[in-house]
């Protein structure tokens, strides 16, 4: 299988629950598919093991992606951490396996992949984005460990020229059917040293870097542990 992102149609609703969930309802009617939704006010945003995403309108660029012409891919996690390389290059920030975009140690953005049906009962790889633009504080539980490019640049965004930029930015990237492809992209931005990571086992862990297969490599109670991205993305 050959992966390479395409320019990709753009439908731009005002008002949503979720994108991904809607790129989910999309995919099961049986009627066109966009290659991205973008909200651009999302009341239930969806981030990792069914966390909510809290966004104001304006605030936040929150996308999904479907990419169809990748249904069934064996590694749908290395699609995810491609996007998360892209998004990184555009906010200038630092990537955290396997998922998150921080910039000093702060979250900025995070990237959720799913394997969604469709109404031909294949798995589409949906990949949804949340990067947090223009926001001027945070809530008191997640001040110290949430940030955004208003903050911490001082200018806002257009949350659709970013989405536009991060789209056409995306067909510029190589193959992402393995980690050797994807390796050398994301070492550049690479802050994963040091993240304290909550196992799927509910074991705490420190991340120590990356192994050959792009799997976390941590420190649980002085023991050296290795989790698969597919455990970290799908699991828990």
């Amino acid at each position: 299988m050959t992966t390479v992102f395409q320019p990709t149609e753009l439908e731009v609703l005002d008002r949503v629950d979720s994108t991904q969930l809607e790129m989910g309802r999309r995919l099961l009617s049986g009627g066109p598919v966009p290659g991205a939704i973008l909200a651009l006010d999302q009341t239930k945003g969806k981030g990792r093991f069914g966390r909510e995403w809290i966004s104001r309108p304006g605030d936040s660029m929150t996308m999904s992606l479907a990419l169809t012409a990748d249904h069934n891919h064996p590694a749908p996690w290395f699609l995810g951490m491609a996007v998360a390389c892209v998004a990184a290059g555009i906010l200038h920030a630092q990537l955290q396996w396997p998922n998150d975009l921080v910039i000093r140690g702060k979250k900025v953005g995070g990237i959720l992949t799913e394997l969604l049906p469709d109404n031909k009962g294949r798995r589409i790889p949906v990949i949804g984005i949340g990067l947090n633009l223009n926001q001027s504080e945070f809530p008191d539980e997640i001040r110290s460990r949430a940030t955004s490019i208003l903050i911490e640049r001082g200018h806002t965004s257009s949350v659709y020229d970013v989405a536009r930029d991060l789209l056409s930015r995306m067909s510029t990237m190589p193959d992402t059917n393995t980690w050797s492809e994807l390796r050398p992209i994301w070492m550049m931005f690479d802050a994963t040293h040091g993240k304290p990571y909550r196992l799927p086992n509910g074991s705490d862990a420190i991340a120590i870097g990356l192994g050959p297969g792009g799997e976390l490599i941590a420190s649980v109670d002085g023991e050296t542990v290795t989790v698969l991205a597919a455990d970290a993305i799908f699991g828990g």
